[in-house]
């Protein structure tokens, strides 16, 4: 019976409004998590839309081989581009990243007179794309876990078709530098009544 006693007068302690530590309050708070997929065979997107505006240019009247054969030609196509998915696992990160990130890209690239130095942008972006990345999965399933650089993701931006590095900027802009996560979620209509 002693035991129970003991257990009922923990529950009943950890109850009980009193101090509470900060530190431990914030530490290893959640933040939002994203995955996105972009495509990189540019190429094969590029011939795969030519490609179906000359299908579209046919008529019922046109030569049957040749629509098989383009028909074809395209299934390949669609192939290639659904073999390059990259799908970014995101997650945003607080404030002492943003920042550290701003005075990384300031030491940098100095403003010159009063405008911001161009490659400071570039810069920038692509810190913070590297601190929200958690892992990139191929269209295979394979996980590559490398804890992304700067200079990686410079790489990366350089490399990658521009739709798909504005859908992973896009995704790090919302999961980082939105401001207003809690504005929607914390207003009158949508706590619970007491």
């Amino acid at each position: 019976m002693s035991e129970d006693n003991n257990v009922v007068d923990m529950v009943e302690a950890a109850q009980k409004k009193g101090k509470f530590s900060l530190a431990d309050a914030i530490k290893n708070r959640a933040y939002p998590e994203k995955s996105v997929d972009v495509y990189v065979d540019a190429r094969s997107a590029y011939e795969l839309e030519e490609l179906n505006k000359e299908l579209q240019g046919l008529t019922q009247n046109s030569d049957q081989d040749l629509i098989a054969e383009m028909e074809a030609k395209a299934e390949v196509l669609k192939g290639n581009i659904l073999s390059s998915k990259l799908t970014f696992h995101m997650k945003g990160v607080g404030q002492s990243v943003v920042e550290a990130a701003n005075k990384k890209a300031e030491e940098l690239f100095p403003a010159k007179e009063s405008e911001q130095n161009e490659d400071w942008i570039p810069y920038y972006l692509c810190s913070l794309v590297a601190s929200n990345i958690v892992k990139v999965t191929d269209s295979e399933g394979n996980d590559d876990l490398t804890e992304y650089t700067t200079d990686d993701v410079l790489e990366i931006r350089g490399a990658i078709p521009v739709d798909s590095w504005a859908v992973i900027v896009d995704t790090m802009q919302k999961l980082t530098l939105a401001s207003s996560y809690f504005d929607g979620a914390v207003d009158a209509g949508f706590l619970p009544k007491s």
